[in-house]
C-alpha cells in the first residue's frame, strides 16, 4: 500500500529538499492542503505548475487534497464569497496537481443546537452545487465524518448525504482519529462496517478519545487493529494517508517524526494484512 502524508500550502511547505527527505523515507505522495493565502492574489495557478514541478522532481504524486471549508461553528446558512471562489478554484487546482479526490468537511446547523434535519439540507445544497464544478474537471468529493456535535459524526448521516447526490463523484473520507471521539452506540467498528465501501480516501491519525490530537497512528486508543482488516477486505487500494501534526522545532525533528510515522504505518498495514 502507497504511503502519503498531510502538508498544508505555505510559501515554504513545498520545497523541493522538504519533498526529497520525505521520498527518502519511503512517502509516495502528499495530500495537499489548501489554504486561504494561495488564493489571495491571484497567482495561484502559477504556485501550483511549481509545485507540480517539485513533486515530479522529488518523484512523488498529489494523493488527494483537503478541499477549503467553512470553520466548523459557522452556522448551516453560511455563506461567503471568498471561500466559493476557493472552491471553485480547488476544482480545477486538482486537476492540475493530479488529484482524483478532495475531502470535504460538511457544514453544522450550529445555530439551531446541531438540528440534524437542517444541517441535512444546508449540506445536499453545497454539495449538489459543488457537485457541478467538479463533474465539469471530473473530479471527486469525499465527505469526511467530524466529531461530535458536528453534523457526519453519526455515520447514518453520512452515508445519506453521500447517496442523496447519486454520483460516483461522491464518496466518503475516514478519518481515524475523528472516528475515536465519535459516541455511537453500535461502536467505531460497526459503524465503519457501515461506511467502508463508499470510502475514497484517508485521514490516518489517532488520539486518547478526549482530544482531536492529529498524532501519529499507533500512539493512542483509534482501534487500527479492527478497522484496517475491514478496510482491506473491502478491496480499498488508496493511499495510506497520514493527516498528523508535524509542528518540531527544526526540520530534523520534523523528518524524525515523519520517519516514525512511516514506520509505525507499514507496521500497522502489516499486523493489518496478516489478520485478514
Amino acid at each position: 500500500m502507497k504511503l502519503s502524508t498531510f502538508h498544508e500550502y505555505s510559501a515554504h511547505s513545498f520545497a523541493l529538499d522538504h519533498l526529497k527527505r520525505l521520498k527518502a523515507l519511503g512517502y509516495d505522495g502528499i495530500d495537499f492542503c489548501f489554504h486561504p493565502s494561495l488564493f489571495k492574489d491571484g497567482k495561484e495557478e502559477k504556485i501550483i505548475a511549481e509545485i507540480r514541478e517539485n513533486f515530479e522532481k522529488a518523484g512523488l504524486v498529489c494523493s488527494q487534497v483537503h478541499l477549503p471549508f467553512y470553520d466548523l461553528s459557522l452556522p448551516s446558512n453560511c455563506y461567503d464569497d471568498f471561500v466559493e471562489h476557493q472552491m471553485r478554484g480547488a476544482f480545477k487546482i486538482m486537476t492540475m496537481l493530479g488529484a482524483k479526490w478532495g475531502a470535504w468537511h460538511p457544514v453544522s446547523a450550529t445555530e439551531c443546537s446541531h438540528n440534524r434535519k437542517v444541517a441535512m439540507e444546508a449540506n445536499k445544497e453545497k454539495l449538489k452545487r459543488y457537485l457541478e464544478t467538479a463533474e465539469k474537471y471530473e473530479v471527486g468529493i469525499a465527505v469526511e465524518n467530524i466529531f461530535a456535535p458536528f453534523f457526519s459524526w453519526q455515520v447514518e448521516d453520512h452515508i445519506e448525504l453521500i447517496e442523496s447526490m447519486d454520483s460516483p463523484l461522491v464518496g466518503a473520507c475516514w478519518d481515524f482519529g475523528h472516528a475515536n471521539l465519535q459516541k455511537s452506540e453500535r461502536g467505531q467498528v460497526e459503524d465503519f462496517k457501515m461506511i467502508v465501501d463508499k470510502i475514497k480516501i484517508l485521514h490516518v491519525n489517532d488520539n486518547h478519545a478526549c482530544e482531536d490530537r492529529h498524532l501519529c497512528p499507533g500512539i493512542g486508543t483509534a482501534k487500527f487493529g479492527e478497522l484496517l482488516p475491514i478496510l482491506f477486505k473491502s478491496g480499498f487500494d488508496g493511499f495510506f494517508n497520514l493527516e498528523c501534526g508535524v509542528h518540531c522545532r527544526t526540520e530534523a525533528l520534523d523528518m524524525t517524526y515523519y520517519d516514525c510515522m512511516a514506520k509505525c504505518s507499514r507496521l500497522l498495514i502489516e499486523e493489518a494484512k496478516q489478520a485478514i
